[in-house]
């Protein structure tokens, strides 16, 4: 006689949207799970976790738009346990906590189905406190109340506003948008001081986080010009103050994507929140069939970028070629880009520029090669002609627009308190693409009111050209010393 098998149900919390905020045992049963079922607003990187032979189950709600019926799902999870299988339940936030995981508790229950629930991180308190909200604090608010929004006010066996404008602490209101006009109206008839503060905090812990800050009186009027849209958290009480002080700014990344991961963990080292929003990417071009014989005629060989530096080093032959000449980089990212393949830097200037470059090499070398972007800046080639070099050219790669959705989230909704632009082109093409979505003009306020930091005197003089006034430009021409700058303000 067979083994019998028996199937259980795992109702799991993926908690507020970062993976990192999964616990470890949700994390192992995604790997192990024979069926996933999941919501709407679960990121991509977390089902990353779910084995490849599982079956996936997409059960998302919208407003007035269901997949499944709640009693759909029930069903399903029913079925799916009595054939057997292993099944995951997977819900952002906390299963328990206004996720309908104990309405599908008590159906698994009725039906004997073996379940278990794995709690998860809820968005009700992680969600203000990534942006420096803590629910509670003992010189603030001393008691936290959480409710649905997404119900009517009013209704007799509902919720009573009028006796939650009355109680103290703070108050936290899940899925509010749709009804976030009468329940603030509710709250003031209560006896709320239209005074009180009050924040909106979209998508948090997501890529798209947005807050938005006012008072009872004008957070509807504030959530109408953001265009706030689901899913969105309401909170209201004095400890929404406490953002100003505790909440990581923002620093919009303009740079490309090559650079996304490395620049996201700087910024975090800093202190600030990365928003990536790459403005340029990069085209490989043909290099030329002379290339290597190019490089041992030259004196010196030049890269003004990392980015070109891993483009030329992916040919053998090239890097061999680069083993017997004297190299120089522009910088110590370009450098280490050259010495992580075991090749020698005898040129760095003090100043990370074209300037600082043409300094050092004019003296030294009469025969130059720079290999670089086809949109090189034209004054490293006329100092070292100046200084009687002769220089020789061969463009690695063209910078073309991004055409990244991160961008255009950031153009059209973006609230970042920092832009910070690492080269011209950053800069140009992100005003290309603003005019390309009519709001060329809306970014130009926006930047008008927050920080702007260039990483050197030419992409200061291309954001003046775009009639950006640059705040900050670090002595050293760097990301990390770009943030180490912000860091000091």
């Amino acid at each position: 006689m067979g083994q019998i098998k028996i199937g259980k149900v795992y109702l799991v919390g993926a908690g507020p949207g970062d993976p990192e905020l999964m616990t470890l045992k949700a994390k192992r049963l995604l790997e192990e799970a024979e069926v996933v079922l999941f919501d709407r607003l679960l990121s991509p990187e977390t089902l990353k976790c779910v084995s490849r032979g599982a079956e996936k189950i997409y059960v998302g709600k919208l407003p007035g738009r269901h997949k499944l019926t709640q009693e759909e799902i029930n069903q399903l999870l029913t079925e799916k346990a009595q054939e057997g299988k292993m099944v995951v339940r997977l819900k952002g936030g906390d299963p328990y906590v206004f996720g309908r995981g104990g309405e599908e508790g008590l159906t698994l229950a009725q039906n004997g189905v073996p379940f278990e629930v794995v709690p998860g991180v809820t968005s009700a308190i992680s969600v203000p406190g990534c942006v420096g909200i803590p629910v509670t604090h003992r010189d603030v608010a001393t008691a936290v109340t959480i409710v649905t929004g997404h119900e009517k006010p009013g209704k007799d066996d509902n919720l009573d506003w009028n006796a939650l404008a009355k109680v103290g602490g703070t108050l936290v209101v899940l899925m509010g948008v749709a009804r976030l006009e009468e329940n603030i109206s509710a709250l003031l008839v209560g006896g709320r001081s239209p005074e009180t503060s009050a924040a909106l905090i979209e998508r948090g812990w997501s890529s798209e986080e947005r807050l938005i800050i006012g008072t009872l009186d004008n957070i509807v009027q504030k959530a109408k010009e953001y265009d706030v849209k689901s899913p969105a958290i309401l909170v209201v009480g004095p400890v929404v103050d406490l953002s100003k002080y505790l909440r990581p700014r923002t620093i919009a990344i303009l740079r490309p994507d090559d650079r996304g991961e490395e620049s996201r963990l700087l910024a975090q080292k800093y202190g600030f929140k990365p928003l990536l929003a790459p403005t340029i990417a990069f085209e490989e071009l043909p290099l030329p069939e002379d290339t290597t014989k190019r490089i041992k005629e030259a004196e010196c060989v030049v890269f003004t970028s990392a980015t070109g530096a891993e483009i030329a080093l992916k040919h053998p032959a090239i890097a061999e070629a680069l083993q017997n000449v004297p190299l120089a980089a522009i910088g110590p990212r370009t450098k280490e880009a050259l010495e992580e393949l075991q090749l020698t830097v005898s040129v760095v200037p003090n100043k990370f520029s074209s300037e600082g470059l043409a300094y050092v090499l004019s003296p030294k070398f009469g025969r130059v090669l720079l290999m670089r972007s086809a949109k090189g800046s034209p004054v490293l080639v006329e100092k070292l002609e100046a200084a009687g070099a002769t220089v020789d050219e061969i463009q690695l790669y063209d910078i073309a627009p991004s055409q990244d959705p991160r961008l255009d989230w950031l153009i059209q909704r973006g609230t970042p308190d920092i832009f910070a632009f690492t080269s011209g082109s950053t800069s140009r093409y992100l005003m290309e693409r603003a005019r390309e979505l009519n709001l060329e003009e809306s970014l130009r306020k926006r930047l008008k009111q927050v920080t702007v930091v260039a990483i050197g005197p030419p992409t200061v003089a291309e954001l003046k050209r775009q009639g950006v006034e640059v705040d900050v430009m670090p002595e050293n021409y760097t990301f990390e010393a770009m943030l180490a700058e912000l860091r000091r303000m």
